[in-house]
């Protein structure tokens, strides 16, 4: 299935350049994705840009950089065969000047090459990528993601613009901040107090339901949460947020919470169930002066919205997932508890705690810069 979330394109774009990018995954991947929208759109401001992707992760896209067009698929939905036709139809249908996709294996380089694009762009997994490609940009596997991406972004343009063509200095996740009403709507719930000018520090705890049917072990266990909640007041304001997913590790938190507590006080705002989009939880981020959460899709939200953080790591690098030498991301890692606790990171709160104390000392952080 094929659902196109976009308006028809502008007349003045008619015969602008008509470029087709595939990014498949998750809503972390979409972000880490979009410096190659942003400089595509830099460099090739009048080319018609449409998106594919996962349809679970197309809440995302009107956070990404200017699109003209996005189409979800349901990847995870399809057997490979069937995937490879739709796409195919889809591509022939769009009638593409250019392609671009992440992908890495032979099954992209051959749907590349039957697609009818004259220009076709991918990373280079071995001959066949070389052969059937336009251009096949070198895959660093260990490199930040967005690193990684973007290597498709400096290859394609180097065909598409020219020699001309001078790649961004900084790259990292680009994404279109909350609109002033939601910032408005967020500070209002985040300080219902105009006169509280403690810090403020916004707990996400979730994790994917992805990740915890693999058995990838990303979460803290919801006593380490409460512990950490009190810790940090009286000090600053708390809030605690969470998506459709984690309402059994919300109430998990606040039943580990003091009753008094728990339902909210002038140190502690309870936000569970009040953001029904991405662009919310954005305005919530920018609202707050620090963030704690795990390896997720809302640590890289709140990268590409330039809020310092401190994310929880188990198995999956940091090395890979968040910005390097940037000192507004801190990433602690550990493996799993022993005993009964397995299922949780080892941790102690207290690390937590002076991480995030770091970074209440300076509430001066703004958004990133190319």
């Amino acid at each position: 299935m094929i659902t196109d979330k976009s308006a028809a394109a502008p007349a003045n774009q008619a015969h602008a350049m008509r470029i087709g990018l595939l990014n498949f995954g998750g809503i972390g991947d979409e972000i880490l994705f979009s410096p190659v929208i942003a400089d595509l759109r830099r460099v090739l401001p009048d080319a018609r840009l449409t998106l594919i992707l996962e349809g679970r992760s197309a809440c995302v896209a009107p956070l990404l950089p200017p699109l003209d067009h996005v189409l979800s698929v349901e990847v995870l939905k399809q057997s490979r065969p069937r995937l490879f036709a739709s796409l195919l139809s889809l591509l022939r249908r769009e009638r593409f000047d250019a392609v671009i996709a992440s992908g890495s294996t032979p099954f992209m380089a051959v749907l590349l090459a039957l697609s009818g694009a004259k220009r076709r762009f991918g990373f280079d997994s071995g001959p066949l990528s070389r052969a059937l490609l336009t251009g096949a940009a070198p895959l660093d596997t260990r490199a930040y993601a967005a690193q990684m991406y973007y290597a498709l972004a400096r290859t394609a343009l180097a065909s598409l613009a020219g020699p001309d063509y001078t790649p961004m200095s900084r790259v990292a996740p680009m994404l279109t901040p909350p609109s002033e009403a939601e910032c408005a709507w967020a500070r209002g719930r985040l300080r219902p107090d105009p006169s509280d000018t403690r810090p403020l520090a916004l707990i996400h705890p979730g994790v994917s339901l992805a990740s915890v049917a693999k058995g990838i072990v990303k979460s803290w266990s919801p006593e380490n949460w409460a512990a950490l909640i009190q810790r940090l007041t009286p000090g600053c304001r708390v809030a605690l947020t969470g998506g459709p997913d984690d309402r059994e590790t919300i109430d998990a938190i606040l039943a580990a919470l003091p009753p008094e507590m728990a339902c909210g006080n002038a140190d502690f705002t309870h936000l569970y169930g009040e953001t029904a989009r991405l662009s919310q939880l954005g305005a919530l981020m920018t609202a707050s002066d620090a963030l704690a959460l795990v390896d997720s899709a809302p640590m890289h939200l709140a990268v590409g919205l330039g809020r310092p953080l401190t994310a929880l790591f188990g198995a999956t690098s940091p090395e890979r997932l968040l910005p390097p030498d940037d000192p507004r991301f801190i990433a602690l890692r550990a493996a799993p508890a022993q005993g009964p606790d397995a299922r949780y990171l080892a941790i102690p709160v207290e690390v937590v705690a002076s991480a995030i104390a770091s970074q209440l000392q300076d509430r001066r952080v703004g958004p990133p810069t190319t």
